[in-house]
């Protein structure tokens, strides 16, 4: 055989193999394998670092998930952190933005969450938060692009009354951070309070001192303290009331609910019979919640279980229509069975809930703490036991 015709068949048998490549039975062509970025605004500093290992594992197994569905697509998580802070959320956005990612999910904290959204929405890109429950954050106008998967604080201020009605509480006390999760919670339970409060003290989520809003409460005589806080200024709050030994109920809503509380307090005989609302799954889909809680990672667990949800449906909604994101968020969004309940976006981006778990903290001198829920609450049917 000569060089040249040796030479040819090289050339052919290189250029079957080439085409080998691309194509497969008749004439179809394989896929390209996409990578696809997906943001995830993550407190991993500030009042709610104690719980953000739970919310990044929420997204990062969602990823797993979503990726061992379908291999067209690979998903990936960017993460970055929002600081529960409005000046570090908007930063964080950007960050997201120059990584070139699809969606968002989070942030956790309302003012983090309502800063990323001013700087995502002006870029395009939709938003899904797992945590922020601010009532502002409803208007579609002012927050355009966002949607979130769990109900607003407009929900919750009727549901936490009811639990102080409920436990006996007659002269509640509300004792809140200022930011903006702290005032718009707030300011809904004194709406839904039937009367005047005791008090209504307003403190910054930074503060390393509350004893003299606990030494305000104790000479006005209220009955009972509800702390709109996060996990550390929470355990701060109830080291004060104990120092200064004061006899009253105690009640929290959704920002300190979890273990995350138990694993902050030196001391988990201050939390004794605090109890609090946090978001209700309802009906609960998959196997998700029964790994996380196999994790022994400790955390808010609704915001665990919403965290991977956000995730989940920003990637199914790519693989539906990834030209029109906002579109597709709304369309997987309907009727959505998630780890954390049935979901269905309004025209808002808000869901309705499925109500609220009441859920108490107990400890013994001898006895670390622990942390169950017993009762709900829902707008048709008010305060109810679980075993009811």
């Amino acid at each position: 055989m000569n060089r040249k015709l040796m030479t040819a068949l090289l050339t052919l048998t290189f250029m079957s193999a080439a085409l080998a490549g691309c194509v497969g039975n008749g004439d179809e062509t394989e896929t390209e394998t996409v990578t696809v970025k997906i943001g995830f605004l993550n407190p991993a500093t500030g009042p709610l670092a104690q719980d953000a290992a739970g919310f990044e594992y929420g997204a990062l197994q969602a990823i797993i998930d979503l990726n061992a569905a379908q291999s067209d697509t690979v998903f990936e998580a960017v993460v970055a952190d929002s600081g529960c802070d409005g000046t570090v959320g908007a930063a964080a956005a950007q960050s997201l933005i120059d990584a070139n990612v699809v969606a968002v999910v989070g942030a956790a904290c309302s003012g983090a969450s309502m800063a990323a959204n001013a700087v995502l929405s002006a870029a395009g890109i939709p938003m899904i938060s797992y945590a922020s429950t601010n009532p502002s954050l409803s208007n579609a106008t002012a927050y355009p692009d966002f949607f979130r998967v769990v109900p607003s604080d407009a929900i919750q201020g009727p549901a936490a009354a009811a639990m102080m009605v409920d436990s006996g509480a007659t002269n509640p006390a509300i004792l809140h951070m200022t930011n903006d999760y702290g005032s718009g919670f707030a300011d809904a339970i004194e709406d839904a309070w039937n009367g005047s409060v005791c008090a209504k003290i307003g403190y910054a989520a930074t503060t390393t001192d509350v004893s003299a809003e606990i030494s305000q409460i104790a000479s006005a005589g209220c009955d009972s303290i509800f702390m709109v806080s996060y996990v550390a200024d929470a355990a701060l709050i109830l080291n004060e009331v104990a120092a200064q030994n004061l006899s009253v109920m105690l009640f929290s809503g959704d920002g300190p609910a979890g273990e995350g509380l138990l694993v902050e307090l030196t001391d988990d005989l201050v939390a004794n019979n605090l109890s609090v609302t946090a978001p209700r799954a309802g009906s609960s889909f998959g196997e998700f919640e029964a790994r996380y809680d196999a994790s022994g990672i400790p955390s808010i667990k609704q915001y665990v279980l919403t965290a991977y949800d956000g995730v989940s449906i920003v990637g199914k909604a790519y693989n539906t229509n990834s030209s029109d994101m906002d579109a597709s968020i709304r369309a997987v969004g309907t009727g959505y069975e998630g780890a954390s309940g049935l979901h269905t976006f309004l025209a808002n981006g808000d869901v309705g809930g499925a109500g609220y778990d009441i859920c108490t903290y107990t400890a013994t001198a001898s006895d670390d703490g622990a942390y169950a829920c017993n009762a709900y609450w829902t707008v048709a049917d008010g305060v109810q036991d679980n075993a009811a």
